[in-house]
């Protein structure tokens, strides 16, 4: 499938009254250029010209309404001719759009009886099969040439008998050249990008939510920390991912750099980080270029489009809509009083997160496993994993991808860095599974991958026994003292950092911390080991051995190490410094 945005075929056919659109593109006819232009569109009158310079002077002097150029391969990288008159053309050619061409190579001779000793191609080309011509012609010369298509020429046309052609296997035979290998790229999946170009006069594309701006920073002169300064603004202060980047040297020991982000021009975090970098970074010379706005093209588009969420009206349904939905993906909400039903959702969906409450998490995996269908995922967003995976893959038919998973945050986090996601594969768990977890991974989370089993002997810990002991502090505090603000003014750090996680349990749904104290399997013992400790330890104390508890606690800082608690005393105290 052609990876095209379409944008050519909103504008219509037609270029003027009566008139087929004019596009050019990178010749002679036969290139690979010349089937992006044909698959971006079919009723055109098509254009070559001898150099991608030549096509963006084309546009420039709007000589064709459209320009078609490589920008970038899997294999080869940047097309730097491209970028350069990127640069240099600014202010008069930008990209409207972008696709993304299959590139499959071939090998072609005049005839079978020939030779080769010589092996003629464009030099993006002949890089991207070198691992073939090793294998198959070591002892070729391999001879770079303007186009694909001009090495096919200059066989056919000289009938050069010591001669191979390397191009696509269409226009090895518009040649009449006898095809010897097909496929021959070093990778098997060779896509090329190709940039679409029009007038810089021209306005903006609309939005469409899955933008990319291409643009490029020249800083005149190098100082020590400039990239770092570059990414931090864009990635930090301004939250946008980078798509592309690759440096140019000039010929003063500088770079210029070429980058593209996702967002749309128009966006407010890009056109702010825009500013930020024309004006912050630096000073006058450092400059600053756009080349264009466009629907973002990536050379594999993902598979999932669409993510449901059964039981999304809640407040961490509602911190999916959110995230998924500025992540770019269509987001359906269904839960009691939606109009959207269980069975809806999950018919629309390609992906579908379970996250209902704990109690009814199984009930409902087993209600809704049969609706879905080879090639979707189903996953679980709860605190206890085994039940519901072992529900997961007994409920679904056979095709349909399980994993489990486990936000270990609420839905008040305003963004994912350094939160803990908890991810339990299974031997359903594939390529989709994988593309769901990216998604996170992507957006700064921390990813954890374990069995649904040792999940919740940590969420024992963490969550049982933690909701427990606090639960147990409050019970003492209200007993022993009638007036809980009091407690501050004889508060350590230590103790206030205690009081404060005591206060946000006691805070959040009581319901919710019940059932994960009913539903986690491995709570009981947790919850078990830990009396056995404090009944030991204090019946100790209380009976003057204080030795007991000097050894308990040498004991434990000897088994958890000198790093780790060095590791937890700086984290307590940057705790402290917020609670002050």
């Amino acid at each position: 499938m052609w990876n095209w945005t379409g944008y050519i075929h909103e504008e219509r056919h037609y270029y003027g009254k009566g008139q087929l659109v004019k596009i050019g593109f990178l010749g002679p006819q036969g290139t690979y250029t010349e089937e992006a232009a044909k698959a971006a569109m079919a009723d055109a009158v098509y254009m070559p010209y001898a150099s991608i310079e030549s096509v963006f002077d084309a546009v420039a002097r709007q000589e064709v309404a459209r320009g078609l150029v490589p920008i970038e391969n899997v294999i080869q990288g940047p097309v730097t001719e491209t970028l350069d008159n990127l640069f240099h053309c600014a202010d008069r050619v930008k990209i409207v759009d972008m696709l993304v061409l299959p590139i499959e190579h071939a090998i072609g001779v005049l005839s079978p009886q020939s030779r080769v000793n010589r092996v003629l191609s464009k030099d993006q080309a002949l890089k991207q099969c070198s691992a073939y011509l090793q294998a198959n012609y070591p002892q070729a010369q391999c001879l770079d040439v303007d186009s694909t298509s001009a090495a096919m020429e200059t066989i056919a046309t000289q009938r050069l008998t010591d001669a191979a052609a390397i191009g696509s296997e269409t226009a090895l035979k518009q040649y009449d050249l006898h095809v010897l290998d097909r496929d021959i790229g070093n990778i098997k999946q060779n896509k090329t990008r190709f940039a679409v170009l029009g007038p810089a006069s021209e306005p903006h594309r609309p939005r469409t939510g899955r933008d990319a701006t291409a643009f490029a920073l020249y800083p005149h002169r190098d100082r020590l920390g400039l990239l770092n300064d570059i990414v931090s603004a864009i990635s930090q202060d301004h939250k946008l991912n980078l798509s592309f980047i690759h440096s140019r040297p000039d010929t003063r020991g500088a770079f210029l750099f070429h980058m593209e982000v996702e967002g749309h021009l128009d966006d407010e975090p890009v056109a702010a980080c825009m500013t930020h970098l024309a004006r912050q970074l630096g000073d006058q010379e450092l400059e600053v270029r756009v080349f264009g706005t466009y629907p973002r093209c990536a050379f594999n588009e993902p598979d999932i489009k669409t993510i449901g969420v059964l039981g999304g009206t809640g407040q961490m349904g509602q911190w999916f809509r959110k995230f998924l939905g500025e992540a770019r993906y269509d987001v359906l909400i269904s839960g009691r009083r939606t109009p959207l039903t269980y069975q809806q959702c999950i018919e629309q969906s390609d992906v579908v997160i379970i996250n209902v409450p704990i109690r009814n998490t199984v009930d409902v995996i087993h209600d809704v496993g049969r609706y879905f269908r080879p090639g979707q995922l189903i996953t679980d967003n709860t605190s206890i994993k085994t039940q519901p995976v072992e529900a997961m893959l007994a409920a679904v038919p056979e095709g349909v991808e399980v994993l489990g998973m486990h936000t270990i945050f609420g839905p008040r986090v305003e963004g994912l860095r350094n939160q803990n996601i908890v991810f339990t594969r299974t031997p359903l768990s594939g390529a989709r599974a994988k593309e769901f977890e990216d998604i996170f991974y992507k957006y700064g989370a921390t990813i954890t991958y374990t069995t649904p089993q040792y999940h919740d002997k940590q969420m024992a810990f963490h969550q049982n026994l933690e909701h427990f002991t606090k639960i147990a502090l409050a019970q003492v505090l209200h007993r022993q003292f009638s007036d809980p603000t009091e407690m501050d003014r004889y508060s350590s750090p230590n103790s206030r950092t205690s009081l404060a996680v005591m206060g946000r349990i006691l805070r959040a749904d009581p319901d919710l911390y019940s059932e994960i104290q009913s539903y986690n399997l491995q709570g009981p013992a947790m919850l078990k080991a830990y009396l056995d400790v404090v009944q030991t330890l204090a019946q100790a104390l209380i009976d003057g051995n204080v030795d007991a508890f000097t050894r308990s606690m040498t004991t434990s800082a000897d088994a958890l190490g000198a790093k780790y608690l060095a590791d937890m005393l700086q984290r307590s105290q940057i705790i402290q410094r917020s609670l002050v």
